[in-house]
């Protein structure tokens, strides 16, 4: 998400990767199988460094919407003041920031969605002749596969943002004041003539999150990167923050892209067979899909998806963007604090103060998830065939 976050930073984010869902598909939704899921595997781990930068320049964006107090809250920033932003703070090596995680996530978070969408499709095509199923079956079955996926997808969603943010320079603050001094060294100055002074105390207040945090103000987003540094500030509970939101994003964006590919499939099937002879008594019948075929139908598919759950990824990126600090947390949970907004507004995950750049890089998302599912269905495709082909030599 390009313009999601002027304070917070976000991300494009993985509600959903249709892409790698739609190749491990590779033919219809109902006539996958196992052997599929270890050949897209593989495509997938190729394909993870070629889409990074593009979540990657979801999750600094943010920061330069911030930074240009100019910014047009409808209009957004425009692409030349984005581009040369993310270069002036992150520079080429940090397109790639938190790689290592997001690869590592879509093994599992792939595995999730495929088996619980296989699973949905096998118990509702039970007892039936043909294996076919309908529209609404496909969407039900996606919004199941989704809600489940959350579960898992939402700990390394959480790791590869703050791996995202971690490469940002922040500008000093007080760079137009002469000689500036940081807060850390002045506290350290005001702490140097206490008796018995710890050799080390700036190291040692940083231990501890509440001294860190004793002028109100959290730690920055940039400086809670990695596993260890992010449950010593935030706690174990907070791999799993954004949840509630995440759930909503996944279930809508596997069920409307299931739904709107089956949909496609069927479309172009039927326009296939109208000029055979003798008509197809079923869709099985008729010859398979050419892999282009099935790269656009893919991208379409993912695009309407992307749409869609766009609101929801953002509120989930922007909660995930936000350092709450384990006293903090125990605090709130202690007082009984209620989150502001409706009731929809607190089920769904939503803060009212964020609506007004939900659908912030809506077009930049559907473009990329459109592009990446297109690319990596027709490269799937064209290999599953040439392979088929000289196994039957």
């Amino acid at each position: 998400i390009l313009q999601q976050c002027p304070q917070r930073c976000s991300t494009i984010e993985g509600d959903g990767d249709a892409e790698e869902v739609q190749a491990a598909r590779g033919s219809p939704p109902h006539s996958r199988g196992p052997p599929w899921l270890r050949s897209h595997c593989r495509c997938r781990l190729r394909s993870g460094p070629l889409v990074s930068p593009g979540y990657s320049q979801g999750s600094q964006a943010g920061k330069i919407a911030g930074e240009h107090g100019f910014v047009d809250a409808k209009k957004g920033l425009s692409a030349s003041t984005l581009a040369s932003g993310i270069r002036s703070t992150v520079g080429v090596s940090g397109f790639y920031g938190g790689l290592g995680w997001h690869v590592l996530g879509r093994l599992p978070v792939l595995g999730t969605r495929f088996g619980v969408y296989e699973l949905c499709c096998a118990f509702t095509t039970d007892g039936r002749a043909s294996r076919e199923v309908s529209i609404s079956e496909a969407f039900m079955a996606g919004l199941c596969a989704g809600s489940v996926e959350a579960f898992v997808a939402t700990p390394f969603d959480i790791l590869k943002l703050r791996g995202q943010v971690a490469a940002v320079t922040v500008p000093a603050t007080g760079a137009t004041l002469p000689n500036p001094k940081p807060i850390w060294n002045q506290i350290e100055q005001g702490l140097v003539s206490l008796p018995n002074a710890h050799p080390k105390t700036v190291t040692a207040i940083r231990n501890y999150a509440w001294l860190e945090n004793g002028t109100g103000q959290p730690p920055l987003i940039k400086d809670v990167s990695g596993l260890k540094r992010l449950t010593d500030v935030e706690g174990v509970t907070v791999l799993w923050r954004g949840l509630r939101p995440g759930i909503f994003r996944d279930a809508s964006y596997a069920g409307v892209f299931f739904g709107s590919w089956q949909f496609l499939y069927e479309m172009m099937l039927e326009w296939k067979a109208f000029d055979m002879e003798p008509k197809p008594s079923s869709l099985e019948e008729i010859p398979p899909l050419k892999p282009w075929q099935m790269s656009v139908s893919a991208g379409i598919a993912a695009s309407g998806a992307a749409a869609v759950s766009h609101a929801l990824d953002t509120a989930k990126t922007r909660s995930q963007a936000t350092v709450i600090p384990k006293h903090i947390a125990m605090e709130r949970k202690l007082l009984k604090w209620v989150k502001p907004g409706s009731w929809l507004q607190r089920t769904a995950g939503i803060l009212p103060f964020d609506q007004p750049m939900l659908w912030r890089g809506l077009k930049i998302r559907a473009f990329q998830h459109g592009l990446a599912a297109a690319a990596l269905v027709g490269t799937y495709e064209t290999a599953m065939q040439y392979f088929m082909r000289h196994s039957r030599r």
